[in-house]
């Protein structure tokens, strides 16, 4: 299984209920294909969902969480010159930002990075999209990547830059049952999710 952050687990046996199939997913955790590495699905005309969105592909990715920060910065690559921030609470609709330029945005961003890559209750991305492309990284509350491109190239020679392979069977730990506790019982200096969410609406 990948490093996850220090807030998200899989769940206890004792935690979940007896003779369900939560308790039957979780025991079966030990196999998941919770690993490194990335799936890849081309957006095709016969997807009836997505066909008038402008994007190329959707890619998954699994990373080690200590390695997260570093490939969502390379992804940045991919990018325009100006991006808007995506934020919000998991299972909430999230806050869509202003455009402002890219470099901005990332220097904002870096602050806080551990808040970013390890608070399990705050969904957040980086998004440009116009009638042509759609280019969106997105990191749900359980950190992994989600990712919206239109440059295949670029995209593949980043994932091979990290030593991540195409895996198409991979698991995410959001399949199985699992527990988030806040970043601040770890660390009390980090700031709150709700305070972070604050701070970096634009």
């Amino acid at each position: 299984m990948i490093e996850l952050p220090k807030t998200i687990r899989p769940a206890r046996l004792d935690e979940v209920p007896k003779n369900s199939t939560a308790l039957e997913r979780l025991q079966n955790i030990e196999n998941s294909r919770i690993v490194e590495g990335y799936t890849f699905k081309l957006n095709v005309e016969e997807d009836e969902e997505n066909k008038d969105i402008p994007f190329k592909f959707y890619s998954e990715i699994n990373i080690n969480n200590s390695r997260l920060w570093d490939l969502i910065y390379s992804l940045t690559e991919l990018l325009p010159d100006v991006s808007s921030l995506i934020i919000g609470y998991s299972e909430s609709e999230p806050f869509y930002c202003d455009y402002i330029a890219k470099s901005d945005l990332i220097a904002s961003l870096e602050k806080f990075k551990i808040e970013l890559t390890e608070d399990a209750f705050l969904d957040w991305g980086i998004i440009y999209n116009d009638k042509e492309s759609l280019t969106e990284i997105f990191i749900p509350d359980s950190k992994y990547i989600e990712f919206w491109g239109v440059d295949i190239d670029g995209f593949k020679s980043i994932m091979t830059k990290f030593d991540l392979n195409q895996v198409d069977d991979m698991e995410f730990i959001d399949e199985y049952p699992k527990v988030r506790e806040p970043l601040k019982l770890f660390d009390n200096s980090i700031m709150d999710t709700n305070d972070l969410i604050n701070e970096l609406k634009i």
